[in-house]
């Protein structure tokens, strides 16, 4: 968020401990970065039902800003699967009928209805933008668990996280991730070989995740699979890695 070319960053803050709010706090008063940007923090010793306001009132700060000052504008939504567990405590003490994880029907919806905020305006129109960055945590690392499930459908694109044992990192899982708008820039913004430099680095990793199941498994690795599984580990810790 500090090194993004934003005029405003709001940050929504869901079922925070208080440990997490210190830390933002702390980090964007370090920065000298706290006249550009907005919180909206709910702690987990707040009322759940007032965790669903805090994605409206983000918003519509951030509408404020994009469309009355014409500015570009980053909102951080964290976190979205606590957004969601509110909506089934809330729904639930309403007596609605639980769907799929005991969440609401209308799960689809609240989520579109944050998401699809998102926004860039037209030079002709005074410019400005709203970009979201949400997370979803996911539990015991259920990616079809209902809340990043449905994320998936909405969203333009996500990075999933996760940690690399190998070397030591949290990582981009290229498997995983995806971006239905990289097609607009890959070759075109960026380095015409991209998408070829891309997809030949993707084949190699997953090479290497077949080699991986080949030793865990206890088989003879050819000199191929460990010039693969050598290849993983540099492009997890120089190129996936977020650190990096």
């Amino acid at each position: 968020a500090l090194r993004a070319q934003a005029d405003k960053i709001i940050l929504g803050g869901m079922g925070m401990t208080n440990d997490d709010y210190y830390f933002f706090r702390n980090t964007f008063s370090n920065a000298g970065a706290l006249d550009r940007i907005i919180s909206f923090i709910n702690t987990t010793e707040d009322p759940a039902v007032e965790r669903l306001l805090i994605p409206d009132m983000a918003l519509t700060a951030a509408e404020y800003f994009a469309v009355e000052k014409h500015e570009t504008v980053l909102v951080l939504l964290t976190d979205m699967t606590s957004y969601a567990d509110s909506l089934s405590i809330v729904s639930n003490r309403m007596d609605q009928i639980p769907s799929k994880d005991s969440m609401p029907g209308s799960l689809y919806s609240d989520l579109a209805k944050i998401y699809e905020k998102a926004v860039q305006f037209p030079e002709s129109a005074g410019g400005g933008s709203i970009t979201i960055i949400a997370v979803t945590t996911l539990s015991g690392g259920d990616i079809t668990h209902a809340v990043p499930d449905n994320t998936g459908y909405i969203t333009e694109g996500q990075l999933y996280l996760r940690r690399d044992s190998d070397v030591g990192k949290v990582v981009v899982d290229p498997f995983r991730s995806l971006s239905r708008l990289k097609q607009l820039v890959a070759g075109k913004k960026t380095r015409k070989d991209h998408s070829q430099v891309m997809n030949a680095a993707i084949r190699l990793y997953a090479d290497a995740a077949n080699a991986k199941t080949k030793m865990e498994n206890g088989f003879d690795l050819t000199d191929y699979d460990n010039r693969w599984l050598d290849f993983a580990k540099d492009y997890a810790s120089r190129i996936l890695a977020i650190d990096v």
